[in-house]
This record gives C-alpha cells, sequence and structure tokens, in this order.
C-alpha cells in the first residue's frame, strides 16, 4: 500500500469539508459562497454533533488508528484541524527509512457514526478508481480500540487553496469521471453498496434497475428525515405526492421509454464548488466529499426538450436537504426558493 507513495507526501481531507491555505490568487470566495471552515467546537455544539475523541495538537492516537498508519511508522506530530460536519486531525509520521507522510483523520460517533465514515471510505474509493489523479486516495477505516463507539478515517493529504475552481478544469474532473465509468457499474444497476450521507442526511441508494426509481427512492429517504426532524407540514406532504406521482414519471420515466436506455455512471453527487479545490502546489483540482452514487449523468440525454425541466427535478432535492441538514433554520423550509 506505502509503496507508491514516496517522499514528503501532502494529506487530503475527503468528507464535506476541507482542509484550506489562504491563496494569493484574487478569485476568493465571496459572501454569496457558503464557507467550509468554521470553529469546530461552535459548530458541533449548534448540530448536537457529539465529539468522538480528543481533537488537538500532539494528541494520542487510539490502537487502532496506529495501526492503519505506515508499519513501523513514528508520529510526529498531530494538529486538530478546522471542518464542517466532521471532526479531523492531521497527522504527520516518519517511516523507518526517514521517509516523512501526512495524513488526515476524521472521526464520528453516535448511532450513525460508522455509517457516515463508511460512506466517506467508500464514496472516495470509487471515485479514486476511476479518477486518481483528482480523488486523493483513500487509505483505511474502522473503529477505536479503547471506545469501540468510536470511528475513524483515514486518507493521504493534500493541501488545497481557499479558491473557486476554475470552470474549465471543473468540467474536466467530472467529464472525466463520467467517461471513464460509464457502464461500469459493478451491479450493472442504478445505486450503491452502501447508503451514503450529505452531511448527516443519509440516502438510500439501494440497487435497482431503474434511474427514475433510484432518484424516487433517494428523494422520499431524504424527506423521511426532514419530516422527522422538522415536523409535519400538510403543503409539503401535499407537494410531495405530487412530485412522486407527477413529476419524476413525467420527465425521468422518458429517459428510459420507447426504446432509450441510459447506463449507470458513477457521480460526484455533490459536486458544488466547496468539494473541488485547486492544489496548493499546483492549481490541478481535487474532488473530495462525494456521497457518490451510481446514476445518470444526463449529458445529451433524450428526450433532449425536456433537459431542463429535468434539472429542476434535481434541483428539488437540494431544498430537501437544505431543510433536513439544517432544521434549526425555519427560513430553510419556505416553499418561496427567494426566502433561501
Amino acid at each position: 500500500m506505502w509503496g507508491d507513495m514516496p517522499g514528503k507526501v501532502g494529506l487530503l481531507l475527503i468528507t464535506s469539508a476541507v482542509i484550506l491555505r489562504p491563496s494569493p490568487s484574487p478569485i476568493k470566495l465571496d459572501d454569496s459562497v457558503p464557507k467550509l471552515i468554521v470553529k469546530p467546537s461552535r459548530f458541533m455544539d449548534s448540530f448536537n454533533i457529539p465529539w468522538p475523541d480528543l481533537i488537538g495538537d500532539d494528541v494520542e492516537l487510539d490502537e487502532a488508528v496506529m495501526q492503519a498508519l505506515p508499519p513501523g511508522c513514528r508520529v510526529l506530530n498531530t494538529r486538530g484541524c478546522q471542518a464542517l460536519w466532521n471532526h479531523t486531525l492531521r497527522i504527520e509520521v516518519e517511516l523507518p527509512g526517514g521517509t516523512e507522510l501526512v495524513f488526515f483523520k476524521k472521526g464520528a460517533t453516535g448511532p450513525d457514526g460508522l455509517d457516515r465514515i463508511k460512506s466517506s471510505f467508500e464514496s472516495e474509493t470509487a471515485l479514486h478508481s476511476f479518477i486518481p489523479e483528482y480523488v486523493p486516495k483513500p487509505v483505511a477505516h474502522g473503529s477505536y480500540r479503547l471506545h469501540p463507539n468510536r470511528h475513524f478515517y483515514i486518507a493521504e493529504y493534500i493541501e488545497m487553496d481557499d479558491m473557486l475552481p476554475y470552470p474549465e478544469a471543473w468540467a474536466e474532473a467530472i467529464s472525466a469521471l463520467h467517461r471513464r465509468s460509464m457502464g461500469k457499474s459493478p451491479e450493472g444497476k442504478f445505486g450503491f453498496h452502501v447508503n451514503t450521507y450529505f452531511g448527516t442526511i443519509s440516502q438510500n441508494n439501494a440497487w435497482t434497475n431503474s434511474w427514475e426509481n433510484l432518484w424516487a427512492q433517494i428523494f422520499r429517504s431524504v424527506c423521511v428525515t426532514e419530516e422527522e426532524r422538522c415536523g409535519p407540514h400538510p403543503d409539503l406532504a401535499r407537494l410531495k405526492t405530487l412530485y412522486h406521482e407527477l413529476v419524476i414519471p413525467r420527465y425521468l420515466r422518458p429517459l428510459e421509454s420507447d426504446g432509450r436506455v441510459i447506463h449507470p455512471t458513477l457521480l460526484h453527487n455533490d459536486a458544488w464548488p466547496g468539494n473541488a479545490k485547486p492544489r496548493s502546489d499546483s492549481l490541478e483540482l481535487c474532488l473530495f466529499g462525494s456521497s457518490a452514487v451510481w446514476g445518470h449523468n444526463e449529458g445529451a440525454s433524450e428526450p433532449q426538450w425536456d433537459f431542463n425541466a429535468r434539472i429542476e427535478v434535481y434541483a428539488t432535492l437540494c431544498f430537501a436537504l437544505h431543510s433536513a441538514q439544517y432544521w434549526h433554520e425555519p427560513k430553510r423550509r419556505k416553499l418561496d426558493p427567494g426566502t433561501q
């Protein structure tokens, strides 16, 4: 595993967050773009996300974490990182031959902690298998030896700049993923072998033969979580029924009707600019936080006259996700998009 990592390697955060370094570039995140970097304690406390372990400078690592690192390595230092949704740690080690490596570790606990960790590992492993030049390499995941209800994920570390990705670089990375993975779903179906997460929201990725069916079950699973967190809403209940009974069949079913066939493609399922950053050393793009799924990448799909409407069908999921994820902000649930 470690033979292909020569020299001094940086480390990457593969999650819904990223370790960022200030950049001299004028292309900066402005106030219209949500920031990834927050004060971890305040953010975690506000969402009632429990702290899984000590995060900070020179903390002692659990035995299971040490066993996931290269054999015989010596920990030089650890450093707490600021990140969204997960507790993160930078780990610098020295191998017996003197080579230094740096790793990223994130931790999770709670009833869905292990599932969230596995979601990250499996998603990034899948993407790395097709576009290794864009996705940092996952290393290991597991549970603590001393505290089995605490879980960790380790990946190689790549330092990235706090700037928006160039559109051309973003498009090339995503299109490379689609080109290389199309038709190569391990089941020949739509879905994924584990449920993946948007932040703390699980999506139902059970394998199915139809893109229409997969989209419906993902949307339904998010809506269930949204209602559990925010409570029932009569207008939303009516709209959800119409969405499932009328909208999805009208706009997604034609993709696979009248002799049309679409092939499953591995998707980065959360490819907003916050999950794509240029490397500090080369400005080449890194993708992370993928919440991967074998789905449909659109492209020039027929019937093309429905393309814009299908985009709106997909965008509807974003509103449900935001309402569920930010349940403490009632404005996220308002039916008028202009209020969000």
